[in-house]
């Protein structure tokens, strides 16, 4: 099981990767080609693929729960064609309702500039069509998740990302706008769908239908009625960075949408990496019966993730400004400081509880998940509203940081309750670590100083000065443990024995 957890990780990472470098490279091209404000109206159009969660009522997550717990039986076989059926069923008047209204959604909704409207409508149908075919595709995707072939998917999510990008960029390069824009968008899709159904009808097989008369009742019932909380959490959590974009539009202007994008985009490519890392656990846990193997692996990943959580942080705090010169090239100050601010809290206060949060996913405490979303929204809605009158667009800052805080607290609360842990096994590690993030910034900003002007050598430099430092500043302070070394880098191995050595263990 450890194998298959490590390969899935593994693949995931690989393309998150994969995605990050598109990312990186056809953006800057994007912009230059089209302008700020055309790709602030891609960004604020985009906010439609969120729409995924009014949508699939959390079928997809319900199926991937269930074909774990039950394996391969006539039941399983039922509830996959019961969610099939439930999707198409579900989608399809909220496609035509989200096409037919497109004038109400970009202009009165979204605030798309009336100058703009044309281009944008385009761009829209494509989307919506587009999200069509990636939730249905979602049904044969939770089927290789819950078989733990995680790995396979994430190898067609590379192949999506790729398509995706370079149709984009073709585009681009021909000369075309949003609306070509948008029919590369649903090509990409396309194609997706069709490797993604090949390879789960591959590795489940025949797909039964025998006894879904008798059962359909029932397996609606119990997929909805799990589904749904998960559709609740969702759709709640709609509210959050969508909802962000669109009070930018409202009280502040298009352009800053796009701002707030590129910061978004830059996070979401590291936590890409986290997610891929943690995302096999909620399967394995989902099928796991042992409340005390949950508590250990959810215990030791956050706490392990604080380590890594740690040196990365203080990467991006020193090298952003520099990155944005070099990728973007103007409004650097404005993005450098959004995607600081946002990344570092996120990897801090998000992606350390992860684990967390897929335990209440996977063991029926979906409700909770709930709660943490509308602490998201309601904080960040909240603490906007109150202080753009005085900080304008770093109002929507404030209101990021104290969504996190709110919902960093509250997932530790539900930890302690229901897994009777924490992420620290003690208030010194709390300190030690604050103590190494706060010399690791010190030294990261003393080296920038130093090569001021050269960003490009500040970029190879900084990451490998803080990694370092950070590991001598982990065997002072006596955080790694030879146990640790064992159990993610092997015994008696020449990487593990190095590992070894080097913390005196």
């Amino acid at each position: 099981m450890k194998r298959i957890l490590v390969k899935n990780s593994i693949f995931g990472i690989a393309q998150a990767i994969i995605n990050m470098l598109l990312v990186f490279f056809v953006i800057p091209i994007f912009i230059k080609m089209l302008g700020s404000e055309s790709y602030g109206v891609f960004a604020l159009v985009m906010v439609i693929g969120n729409l995924n969660t009014f949508t699939n009522l959390g079928l997809t997550s319900a199926l991937t729960k269930f074909i774990a717990e039950q394996g391969r039986c006539n039941e399983t076989n039922i509830d996959i064609v019961v969610n099939f059926i439930l999707v198409l069923i579900t989608l399809l008047p909220f496609t035509i309702i989200a096409i037919f209204f497109n004038k109400f959604i970009l202009l009165d909704i979204l605030k798309v500039p009336q100058s703009v409207f044309a281009v944008a409508r385009g761009l829209y149908i494509w989307v919506v069509w587009a999200n069509y075919l990636l939730i249905v595709g979602q049904v044969f995707k939770s089927i290789l998740d819950a078989l733990q072939k995680v790995y396979i998917t994430s190898i067609q999510q590379a192949i999506y990302n790729i398509i995706y990008w370079s149709l984009i960029l073709i585009v681009l390069l021909l000369g075309f706008n949003l609306p070509e824009i948008g029919a590369a968008i649903f090509f990409a899709a396309l194609i997706w769908v069709l490797i993604t159904f090949i390879s789960a009808i591959k590795e489940w097989g025949k797909i039964s239908f025998n006894g879904l008369n008798k059962g359909f009742k029932n397996s609606t019932k119990k997929q909805l009625s799990y589904g749904l909380k998960m559709y609740s959490s969702g759709l709640i959590g709609f509210f959050y960075e969508p909802l962000s974009k669109i009070l930018i539009s409202h009280f502040i202007g298009i352009t800053e949408v796009g701002f707030y994008d590129l910061a978004l985009r830059l996070r979401n490519q590291l936590w890409g990496f986290v997610g891929k890392i943690f995302y096999p656990l909620f399967p394995f846990m989902a099928e796991q019966k042992d409340k005390a193997v949950v508590r250990k692996y959810v215990h030791e990943l956050e706490q392990k993730m604080f380590f890594l959580v740690v040196p990365l942080t203080a990467i991006i705090i020193v090298i952003m400004h520099p990155f944005i010169q070099l990728w973007i090239g103007k409004n650097i100050n404005i993005i450098a400081i959004t995607s600081i601010i946002i990344i570092s809290f996120h990897l801090i206060g998000s992606s350390t509880v992860i684990p967390n949060y897929q335990f209440l996913m996977s063991k029926n405490l979906a409700e909770k998940t709930i709660i943490l979303q509308f602490s998201n929204v309601v904080f960040n809605t909240l603490f906007f509203l109150i202080t753009v009158s005085f900080a304008g667009y770093y109002a929507l800052i404030i209101g990021n940081v104290a969504a996190i805080l709110s919902s960093f607290i509250l997932s530790l609360y539900y930890q302690k309750k229901y897994l009777d842990s924490l992420i620290f096994d003690s208030l010194e590690q709390v300190f030690n670590l604050i103590i190494i993030l706060t010399i690791l910034i010190i030294l990261g900003i003393a080296i920038k100083l130093f090569l001021q002007g050269h960003n490009v050598i500040i970029l190879l430099v900084e990451p490998i000065a803080i990694i370092f430092a950070s590991m001598v500043l982990y065997k002072l302070f006596r955080l790694i443990r030879r146990n640790d070394i064992n159990r993610y880098f092997g015994n008696n191995n020449k990487f593990s024995n190095t590992l070894v050595r080097f913390y005196n263990l």
